[in-house]
């Protein structure tokens, strides 16, 4: 366990956090206020953590549920709540990213939440636990190859060096 994680903290230290080898950053523009913002399916969305300008373009789209995959220490969705927007939370730590895998149950969770039309699924940068999640949507629900679903998911920025 210990040399797992010293394995880890070297990686992030090297990497200069988990977002950077996509060439994306936390000041970059992200549309409509939220960040690698993309459709997943009809009335289903994905991306990072939306600013007040995006809760309302979410609203504007007919969302009615945001699966929050981000502790709440990260961020708050309380915006979202504001426009009447529910919240599923189903935190994925980043201990459960990095030395472990996310539990089985949450995962399952989010995956059968995505199949709700008018949903928005997020983390904080939508790279990681995003897109472990869609990726296995992708697998369980739209029957997709897993090596296509993990192009995918690298495609938008997943870092291979995670677990979840």
């Amino acid at each position: 366990m210990k040399s797992s994680l010293a394995i880890a903290v070297a990686w992030l230290a090297m990497a200069g956090g988990p977002w950077e080898s996509t060439g994306w950053s936390a000041t970059d523009p992200a549309p409509h206020g939220i960040p690698k913002f993309s459709q997943v399916a009809p009335g289903v969305w994905r991306g990072g953590q939306p600013t007040a300008e995006g809760w309302r373009y979410l609203k504007s789209l007919g969302v009615k549920w945001d699966v929050k995959l981000n502790p709440e220490r990260q961020s708050s969705d309380a915006e979202a709540e504001a426009h009447g927007i529910e919240i599923i939370y189903l935190p994925i730590s980043w201990v459960h990213q990095i030395l472990a895998k996310p539990a089985r149950t949450t995962l399952a969770a989010a995956v059968s939440a995505l199949t709700r039309t008018n949903t928005f699924v997020h983390c904080e940068h939508g790279e990681d636990r995003t897109g472990l999640v869609v990726g296995a949507y992708r697998v369980m629900i739209e029957h997709w190859t897993k090596h296509a679903a993990y192009q995918e998911m690298k495609a938008h920025g997943f870092h291979p060096l995670l677990l979840g």
